[in-house]
């Protein structure tokens, strides 16, 4: 692994919008994993070409959203609506659907490159409803899904009542912790696995909502978690927009809807 990225932007605007207005309203209802279910899907529904391969997130929103997974499968027009309105240039922001779907096939294409290249063991730090190990994983392969305690007893509810791998051993290892508390040194403790052994480390949706500080502590720990050949994947948001700087249309609106689910950003790194 390389040295670890430099957390350089840090986030004071951490208030949502208005409970008055429209904004708040549409985006406070469901958590933001949810939501990402939700636009994870909506390209494969509407049978777009270059769609992400993620065939089960469609039966774990049927389950978390049942009737918004109702309405999109049901009402004429439903899908394309709420792309439009998710997109609109005044109050959504342009792109977001393609951004989810693009960072699907990322994250994809990085488990099948190192599990090819012979490494066999895979930490997904918050996991959230990621479906890598049920899709992805192989025999000797074995992963590790990092969550928060309620999120990960929900993702093992729903794989067990889904039936999402028919050979208990092939279930991932759930990893119950919050990184902003608890290193990741410390969650891993007592899992089974093994820093001597090359890992693929994977962090989606996560950089961003964390304090600086934890981020650091992060990147510095997964450092020497990792053994030679390891690798560490992630997405984060660009410093310059956390800070104002530039123009990245949609942000506004994107910063404003996660602080209203109290999910604020909170760091950012240069780019």
């Amino acid at each position: 692994m390389s040295a670890a990225p430099e957390v350089v932007a840090t986030s004071s605007k951490t208030k949502g919008s208005s409970k008055l207005g429209l904004l708040y309203l549409i985006t406070r209802g469901h958590p933001t994993n949810y939501d990402m279910l939700v636009f994870r899907t909506l390209n494969r529904d509407m049978k777009l070409p270059n769609h992400n391969e993620d065939h089960l997130a469609e039966r774990l929103r049927d389950e978390l959203m049942p009737v918004r997974s109702w309405m999109l499968k049901h009402l004429p027009g439903s899908k394309g609506q709420l792309r439009r309105t998710l997109e609109n240039s005044l109050w959504g922001v342009p792109g977001a659907v393609n951004f989810i779907d693009a960072r699907t096939k990322w994250f994809d294409s990085a488990v099948k490159d190192a599990l090819a290249a012979g490494i066999k063991q895979v930490v997904v730090i918050a996991a959230g409803y990621d479906t890598r190990a049920y899709r992805l994983g192989a025999p000797g392969v074995r992963f590790f899904e990092v969550d928060l305690p309620s999120a990960s007893a929900t993702k093992q509810r729903l794989v067990e009542k889904l039936g999402f791998v028919e050979d208990p051993a092939m279930l991932p290892t759930y990893v119950a912790a919050d990184l902003s508390k608890v290193p990741i040194t410390q969650a891993l403790e007592g899992t089974g696995f093994d820093a001597s052994q090359p890992t693929l480390f994977t962090i989606e949706g996560l950089i961003y909502y964390l304090p600086a500080p934890a981020c650091a502590s992060l990147f510095e720990a997964l450092s020497g978690l990792s053994a030679p050949g390891s690798r560490i994947y992630f997405d984060f948001m660009n410093a310059a927009a956390l800070e104002g700087r530039g123009k990245f249309p949609g942000f506004r609106v994107t910063r404003k809807s996660v602080a209203n689910k109290g999910e604020p950003f909170l760091s950012g790194i240069e780019s």
